[in-house]
């Protein structure tokens, strides 16, 4: 059967329309990290605080840029500072080249975090390579990185008008 034809078929549709591929590898990636931060005692810590705080660098990163790599805006970021600073994750200063601006660090129990979670990723593809092979997952991350940047630049284009 053709892929047009499958494309009418609401079962393929249910089991490997993009959005619903995306949709369910997001839901049990999501499951994955909440398994795997409860098992490591991190139960105060929610996934909406990842983006943020896998982005912080070692020696600290400003609001500005930790809003872009984290893709989100600098208010939508303020709550989740708060919290990760309040649990005791990261720590800020005023940045001495832009008073306007903060600096953001991980705490020891934040650089203990951000180690133990590249661990347990590290580990999972790890074991996702043993399964499908290390050249076709490699090959995988490659295409969806390139879908990621093929997004940014056509959705980049959308917003300039």
């Amino acid at each position: 059967m053709s892929y047009d034809l499958r494309l009418k078929d609401p079962e393929f549709i249910c089991t490997y329309g993009w959005g619903k591929v995306i949709a369910n590898l997001k839901k049990q990636m999501d499951q994955w990290s909440v398994n795997q931060l409860s098992s490591r005692g991190y139960k105060d810590f929610k996934l909406a605080y990842m983006p943020v705080i896998m982005n912080i660098d070692l020696d600290g990163t400003n609001n500005n840029d930790l809003a872009a790599r984290a893709r989100v805006s600098k208010q939508a970021m303020s709550k989740v500072i708060k919290d990760l600073q309040k649990k005791g994750y990261i720590t800020s200063k005023t940045d001495t080249k832009d008073k306007r601006s903060s600096i953001f660090t991980l705490t020891s129990r934040g650089k203990d975090f951000v180690k133990g979670a590249k661990f347990c990723v590290r580990g999972l593809m790890d074991e996702y390579r043993k399964v499908f092979g290390k050249k076709e997952f490699n090959e995988l991350l490659l295409k969806l990185v390139e879908v990621i940047e093929y997004n940014d630049k056509t959705f980049a284009k959308d917003g300039e008008d």
